[in-house]
């Protein structure tokens, strides 16, 4: 099944209307995880027609019928249905409302992000992304999660859980909250 942007290293989440949601993932890469070829960009690259996908959503719906066609294929249109932030390696938790919280991750791929020393905990100089927003969208623009700044910009694939009392169980890097 075909999608436009890059989804290597997204996060993933059920919809309530049994949909199944897909987002972030990396940049456009050519051959050897590189843009070296002619043509080729983190924004699109031509030999494997992938576009960037740090900010991507793209969703399938259950259906019978042909999966290359609408509307049993995924909905991946690059700069349409996106997130506010650039997510490389992001949590996807549902919510009792029946949105997604969408939460941290890097802003791009390539390896783990660790300056030494560390003088920017919240953000890594750039590379991580300390912010949750929801999905769908709502009024609010993504907010600085506090947790993930103690995670020290480590804050990839965050583990959580939804408690019973409506409070989220977060874990990442060395910290728990």
């Amino acid at each position: 099944m075909d999608v436009q942007t890059n989804a290597f290293c997204a996060a993933g989440m059920h919809l309530p209307n049994a949909s199944f949601a897909v987002f972030g993932g990396n940049t456009a890469v050519g051959p050897g995880g590189d843009n070296s070829a002619p043509g080729s960009n983190t924004t699109f690259d031509p030999t494997y027609g992938d576009y960037d996908g740090t900010r991507a959503i793209r969703i399938i719906t259950p259906c019978d019928g042909d999966l290359s066609s609408p509307p049993c294929s995924w909905f991946d249109a690059p700069n349409s249905l996106m997130m506010a932030k650039r997510r490389w390696y992001p949590a996807a938790e549902a919510l009792a409302n029946g949105t997604v919280v969408l939460i941290g991750g890097f802003t791009g791929g390539g390896y783990i992000n660790r300056n030494t020393p560390n003088t920017d905990p919240a953000y890594e100089g750039g590379a991580a992304e300390p912010t949750y927003e929801l999905f769908p969208p709502g009024p609010q623009a993504p907010q600085v999660m506090d947790f993930m700044v103690k995670t020290s910009g480590l804050n990839s694939y965050a583990l959580t859980y939804l408690m019973p009392s409506g409070k989220m169980f977060v874990q990442a890097n060395y910290s728990t909250s």
